[in-house]
C-alpha cells in the first residue's frame, strides 16, 4: 500500500461523476458527509477501489432501481460498540442500498475470497475480500447491516490520522483534471472497471472506444487506424495478452501511444520479457492519475 492523508469528502467528491455513470439512471444517488471531517490515513487509490466495488455490488442489489446513500461521519467508537472495532476515533464511510438485502447465511459469508450470490460469469467474489483486506491493512474496519428485502449498509472505520497543523489545507489541494480530445481504446476484461475507466476518460473529453479482449480491440484498430492511444490491461485470461497486443498494435501503428496496467506490473513483464518495452501503471490505479498519465503521454515529443 501507498498510504498518504487523504479527505474522504474530497476523494468521493472527486470521483461522484463516474458514480453515478457506473450505477446509471435507475438508481437515485444522495450523499451525507460530514462537513468537518477528519483525515485518514490510507492508500487513496484503494480507497477509491473500494468504494467502486461497493457502488457497484449496490447497484447489483437494485436491479430494479433504487436509493443509493453515500455518507461520511466523524465518530469515536467506545470499547465494545461496534463488534470486532477497537475503541478510538474513525472516519466512517458507507454505502447503503435499498435492494434486495442478505440472509444472515450470506451476509456472515460476504467477505470470504470467491464466494458470490451472482450467476457464473457474473462475479469472481472477490470484491468485498479485497475491501476488507484493504480496510484491515489500514487499521479498519469493517461492518456489514443487511436485511433481506430492505436492503443493506457497509461501512468502512478508517482510524482518524493523527495529522500535523498543515496537513488538512495539503489534503484538501486538488490538481487540475486534465482534458484531451483524442482517440483512446481502453482494453480490459474486468467489464466494470472497463467501464468506468472509459467513461472517466470521455468526462475528461476524450473519443473513448472500449473493447473486453485483445482480439475484439485488434479488430477494431483495423476497422478504424485513427486511434492515437491504447490503454490495456496486460493479464487477460484468454487469448492474446495485453503485452502480444500492444506488440501486435505497435507494429501495425508505430505512432500509437501505448499504456499497460496490471496488479501485477513488473513480474508480468519480466515472465512476457518486457520490461522497459512498454510504460505501464500498476493497479488498482486513481482514475485522475491514469488521466494525467496519458495526457502527458501524448503530449511528449
Amino acid at each position: 500500500m501507498n498510504p498518504k492523508l487523504v479527505n474522504a469528502n474530497q476523494l468521493i467528491g472527486e470521483f461522484q461523476g463516474l458514480i453515478r455513470q457506473a450505477v446509471g439512471a435507475g438508481c437515485k444517488i444522495t450523499l451525507r458527509t460530514d462537513d468537518r471531517l477528519w483525515l485518514c490515513h490510507v492508500d487513496p487509490a484503494l480507497l477509491e477501489t473500494a468504494l467502486l466495488n461497493l457502488v457497484l455490488n449496490a447497484r447489483d442489489a437494485m436491479p430494479d432501481g433504487g436509493v443509493l446513500e453515500i455518507a461520511t461521519q466523524n465518530i469515536v467508537v467506545e470499547e465494545d460498540a461496534v463488534a470486532g472495532c477497537p475503541a478510538g476515533p474513525y472516519v466512517m464511510l458507507s454505502v447503503t442500498d435499498t435492494g434486495c438485502g442478505m440472509s444472515p447465511e450470506v451476509r456472515d459469508r460476504v467477505f470470504e475470497p470467491f464466494f458470490t450470490t451472482k450467476e457464473v460469469g457474473k462475479g469472481t467474489g472477490l470484491g468485498l475480500s479485497m475491501v476488507y483486506g484493504f480496510v484491515r491493512q489500514s487499521g479498519g474496519h469493517i461492518a456489514v447491516d443487511s436485511t433481506a428485502g430492505v436492503g443493506t449498509t457497509i461501512a468502512l472505520y478508517l482510524p482518524r490520522a493523527a495529522q500535523g497543523p498543515d496537513a488538512e489545507e495539503e489534503a484538501s489541494q486538488t490538481q487540475a483534471m486534465p482534458t484531451g480530445s483524442e482517440r483512446i481504446l481502453v482494453v480490459d476484461d474486468n467489464e466494470d472497471l472497463l467501464k468506468v475507466t472509459s467513461e472517466m476518460l470521455a468526462i475528461f473529453g476524450y473519443q473513448v472506444s472500449s473493447a473486453g479482449n485483445a482480439t475484439d480491440a485488434l479488430k477494431m484498430l483495423q476497422a478504424e487506424q485513427d486511434f492515437e492511444f491504447l490503454f490495456t490491461d496486460v493479464a487477460m485470461p484468454s487469448g492474446m495478452s495485453g503485452v502480444e497486443l500492444a506488440r501486435e498494435v505497435k507494429r501495425v501503428k508505430p505512432s500509437i501511444k501505448i499504456l499497460l496496467t496490471s496488479g501485477y506490473a513488473r513480474e508480468i513483464l519480466e515472465r512476457q520479457n518486457a520490461v522497459d518495452e512498454f510504460p505501464i501503471i500498476a493497479k488498482p490505479y486513481r482514475l485522475a492519475e491514469v488521466a494525467r498519465r496519458i495526457q502527458a503521454m501524448l503530449h511528449e515529443s
